[in-house]
């Protein structure tokens, strides 16, 4: 069955065939939001761009011993707002606290999600049909929310239900809690006052990743400084428990599923605070984090490498890459079908084991010089999944090499076949081109299997994945990403 085959896919190595297909409206275009269920990565047409908060799905949940939150949070969220206000220098009079039913929340994160989709697709069928696929999801399942349109922080009666049900028994705890959620979402509204980020939102998949970081990392980290001072420690304790669902014991059916959503989760805002706490610790950190917000980076990984802030040059070397991706000649890059750049690191687990934490740190900031996913999608058949694609660039040739030999051993399982080859290849521009191929073809009981074509030259890597009857055009596509890059390549 197909769902057995996208279940091997999802769990092969870090940039192989990943299916993590998490929209993250809360984040993107200035909703910012606790969303308290886990992802779903079926659907074929997910952006790969990463929700804000995740715990146990709330239509599972058992809310007995749900506490009156309704009456405490008011004076609560007083209480943060005086505190964020304190902390930032802003006046948040302005921003309300507004209980609401579900649909409402699902209204706003609806249209902001549809700036994002309508900027990134041409067909107007392809975006309903893109639209609805990933608000299939995501309704209900918002708890919390800053709306940047009008200025209010968003509360779901019925979520909020589902999280204080998450809460210790004792009463200064379920407080915290509660207090520890307004002064994060009101943080999101004082950076929006400052620093106008809702507005400044890049409609892009793949610089809404690192803007997701960004902002959530700058809440997280502020909202810990506050509650240190405030006594609300405890209530961020809580909050992270229910946000990556850490006291909820996994199905064994979905434990795959929920691993790569809180991977996603644990980037926007564990990496991000990370990020956020180590520019503060610099010299200039005030000055730092002012300029980040202001202009967060558009490369996911510059998350992971704070130390290299601003890191312009490598972002050069990343619009290169992404112009050879896209700038070829190609029946995918045609009529229409359509391009677009996403995050590199969807799905990839940065937290269980702090020695790989470094050692995959260190391979995407100082062994990987620049690095994009693409995904290419056929706007004429809304239903079929996007092809994949990577592109990066090495240290040196030899983990080029070593990359690509990697990423293909990754591609591997029982029922695959996969060889290797050398071509020759002649550029439109006359230059020869010497490049490795490896390919791989998964099969199952469909019609069309599931192909990965890897090709390396020099320092350069690029990889395709996705269902395809023949390997003739994605070896073509990969061919011809190696000479532009090699045809227009300066170092």
């Amino acid at each position: 069955m197909r769902t057995h085959l996208r279940t091997v896919i999802q769990r092969k190595g870090l940039f192989a065939s990943k299916f993590c297909r998490a929209i993250g409206t809360c984040t993107l275009l200035g909703l910012s939001a606790c969303q308290s269920a886990p992802l779903h990565l079926t659907t074929s047409h997910r952006p790969t761009t990463p929700v804000a908060l995740a715990g146990a799905d709330p239509r599972q949940t058992n809310i007995k011993g749900s506490i009156n939150w309704s009456a405490r949070l008011p004076p609560l969220f007083s209480r943060a707002r005086e505190l964020v206000e304190q902390a930032t220098g802003t006046n948040l009079s302005g921003i309300q606290l507004h209980l609401v039913d579900d649909q409402q929340i699902n209204e706003e994160v609806r249209h902001e999600t549809s700036l994002l989709v309508n900027s990134q697709f041409e067909n107007t069928d392809f975006q309903d049909h893109f639209l609805a696929s990933i608000m299939e999801n995501q309704a209900g399942t918002y708890a919390a929310l800053y709306n940047g349109r009008h200025k209010s922080v968003m509360v779901s009666r019925n979520l909020m239900e589902s999280y204080t049900a998450s809460l210790p028994s004792e009463p200064q705890v379920q407080d915290a809690a509660l207090m520890a959620l307004m002064i994060h979402e009101l943080v999101h509204a004082a950076d929006d006052q400052r620093f106008h980020i809702h507005k400044k939102r890049v409609l892009s998949f793949r610089a809404s990743f690192a803007q997701s970081a960004t902002f959530e990392g700058h809440a997280q980290w502020q909202t810990r400084n506050i509650c240190s001072e405030a006594g609300c420690l405890a209530g961020l304790d809580a909050l992270d428990n229910f946000m990556f669902s850490r006291n909820n014991e996994s199905s064994q059916l979905t434990q795959s599923v929920q691993a790569i959503s809180r991977n996603v989760l644990e980037y926007s805002y564990i990496e991000g605070e990370h990020f956020i706490a180590a520019l503060a610790a610099r010299p200039n950190g005030d000055a730092l984090i002012k300029h980040l917000l202001r202009s967060p980076p558009s490369d996911p990984i510059q998350v992971l490498n704070p130390d290299s802030f601003p890191d312009t040059a490598r972002e050069l070397r990343n619009q290169k890459l992404i112009r050879a991706g896209t700038g070829v000649a190609h029946p995918w890059l045609d009529k229409h079908w359509v391009a677009v750049d996403t995050s590199p690191l969807k799905g990839v687990n940065l937290q269980s084991d702090p020695e790989r934490r470094r050692a995959a740190i260190d391979g995407f900031t100082r062994l990987i010089t620049a690095m994009v996913a693409l995904q290419l999608y056929d706007q004429s058949v809304p239903d079929q999944f996007p092809l994949e694609v990577t592109v990066l660039q090495t240290d040196v040739e030899s983990t080029a090499s070593l990359f690509a030999s990697t990423l293909h051993a990754n591609t591997k399982a029982a029922d695959t076949i996969f060889d290797t080859v050398q071509l020759r290849h002649i550029s439109d521009s006359g230059i020869p081109l010497t490049l490795t191929l490896f390919r791989t073809v998964m099969r199952d009981d469909s019609s069309v299997p599931w192909r990965t074509v890897i090709g390396v030259v020099g320092q350069h890597v690029v990889q395709i994945a996705g269902f395809a009857k023949s390997d003739i055009e994605m070896e073509n596509y990969v061919v011809r990403v190696l000479a532009h890059i090699r045809n227009n390549s300066t170092t």
